[in-house]
């Protein structure tokens, strides 16, 4: 076989993973956020019917649909019904009452404020409702919750989770529903496939620029074994040969550094598959940027691991589960992980804890995640000294303290360091880099957990953060809390 035929066998293999991956990667990311979108819709119905259920119908029944209603005791009574169904979610814009009279859907009690211009009277038509507001008081169907949009009325365009509030015999009295705007409703779905997205197209990067280094390598070794061939019939060939094999190594190799300049070198999965498979194919010269490359790609999972902490945590999705913790043990385990790299700085790493016996309720994952995050950065931005972690555990509440003897926070800027992206000291030091996320997911986790945390520091002495951490009173060693 030709050298070129065997190198567009190559090309036509990596083609092949390259679009395998993206095709691949894409179906799960619209897969996955389509699945946190129907059980978005889930909760939004079971929500709408138990709003629905607290509704009194003979309160509903006693309404005639007229704006005589907003002076009568009923209307009121279920006005602030509605109106705390509304507050209870920060996200729900509108919350109301609706029937059918003669073949048009008009309002009953509408949560608005009366003199809001949003405000729909008792007997207002809606003229925009669906056919299918209508078959349940039609007895087309059965009186469960759905959900329907995104729809666009006079109000704008929203998801609708509708319930339906029935009498003792299960007769459909009236339609209760409640609006999200669509942008707000769909918002950490669209947040999820934008990642997605975002990782697929770094993975595809990586794995194309991982083939390509496999072709050429191969081709380079065809190459030189053809060489070898030649050599025989002619030393000067020979000479030639390798002359011409050198110079398009090296003008392959400087057009791949001017076109390819971004550190973003490999996947971490693609390149262990490699490196465990085919080491013994790399040049030394290789299995240096093999290990470069895995560096990277370590990099970018946490950044997105990071990203998608940020969004959990934005959407609200973090779970707390309190488990019965050793807090000595967490703390010095979490201090011992990072002894190597203070020993590398010349720090002194220290644990500082009032040892007690006793074992306290707190999510060890969320804490220890928040350890490791103080812990790096105290390390990061300390030249000489130690950094010193305490903690100590009360009947309510877990203290924690990083205390560091680096270069400071400016005052000014202390409001800022919690907050994503901020990030004052821009070092051209690779140990400094990052993307400015490590305080905001900590600050996140903790206010899941419903703690606290501050910072205290001054220029040029070091910085001390605050962490402290409510004990659960649940009963079981794993019983979780949600928030």
């Amino acid at each position: 076989m030709s050298i070129r035929t065997a190198t567009t066998i190559r090309i036509a293999v990596a083609l092949l993973l390259v679009a395998g991956l993206a095709v691949v990667g894409y179906l799960v990311t619209v897969e996955i956020a389509d699945y946190q979108r129907e059980q978005y819709f889930e909760v939004r119905k079971f929500q709408d019917a138990a709003a629905a259920a607290s509704i009194d119908y003979r309160d509903v029944e006693a309404l005639e649909g007229k704006e005589s209603d907003l002076d009568t005791t009923v209307y009121r009574k279920l006005w602030n019904q509605l109106r705390r169904i509304k507050e209870s979610d920060s996200r729900i814009r509108y919350a109301y009452l609706m029937r059918p009279r003669d073949g048009k859907m008009i309002f009953l009690v509408d949560a608005e404020d009366p003199g809001s211009k949003d405000f729909s009277p008792p007997g207002q038509v809606y003229y925009e409702a669906k056919p299918e507001e209508f078959e349940v008081f039609e007895g087309k169907k059965k009186p469960a919750p759905w959900m329907l949009g995104p729809i666009t009325d006079r109000w704008g365009t929203w998801i609708s989770a509708n319930a339906y509030v029935v009498d003792d015999k299960g007769v459909p009295i009236a339609l209760m529903g409640t609006d999200v705007e669509v942008n707000r409703a769909l918002s950490s779905f669209n947040d999820i496939k934008n990642i997605g997205f975002l990782y697929v197209v770094l993975a595809v990067v990586m794995l194309s620029l991982v083939c390509a280094q496999w072709i050429v390598m191969r081709y380079n070794r065809d190459r030189r074994e053809a060489l070898r061939r030649h050599m025989e019939d002619s030393i000067i060939r020979l000479n030639s040969e390798l002359i011409e094999a050198d110079r398009l190594k090296s003008e392959f190799l400087e057009a791949a550094s001017h076109e390819l300049r971004a550190p973003v070198t490999a996947v971490d999965g693609a390149l262990a598959v490699m490196e465990h498979q085919l080491s013994d194919e790399f040049s030394p010269e290789g299995l240096e940027l093999l290990d470069v490359a895995r560096t990277g790609s370590r990099r970018l999972v946490d950044l997105v691991n990071n990203l998608l902490d940020l969004t959990r945590i934005e959407a609200g999705g973090i779970t707390i589960s309190p488990t019965a913790t050793d807090m000595d043990e967490l703390v010095r385990a979490a201090v011992k992980l990072f002894g190597a790299l203070a020993m590398e700085k010349g720090l002194v790493l220290e644990a500082e804890v009032e040892p007690s016996g006793a074992l306290v309720r707190v999510d060890p994952e969320v804490v220890r995640r928040v350890l490791e995050n103080l812990i790096s950065n105290a390390i990061k931005y300390t030249e000489s000294g130690k950094v010193t972690v305490t903690a100590k555990a009360g009947p309510a509440t877990v203290a924690l303290e990083v205390i560091d003897t680096g270069r400071g926070i400016p005052e000014r800027f202390q409001v800022e360091v919690f907050k994503k992206f901020s990030r004052l000291h821009l070092s051209t030091d690779s140990r400094e880099r990052g993307a400015g996320l490590g305080l905001a997911i900590s600050k996140g986790l903790i206010d899941a957990h419903g703690g606290s945390i501050s910072v205290e520091s001054t220029e040029g002495e070091g910085t001390t953060i605050h962490v402290e951490i409510p004990v659960s009173n649940g009963e079981g060693p794993g019983e979780p809390d949600r928030r």
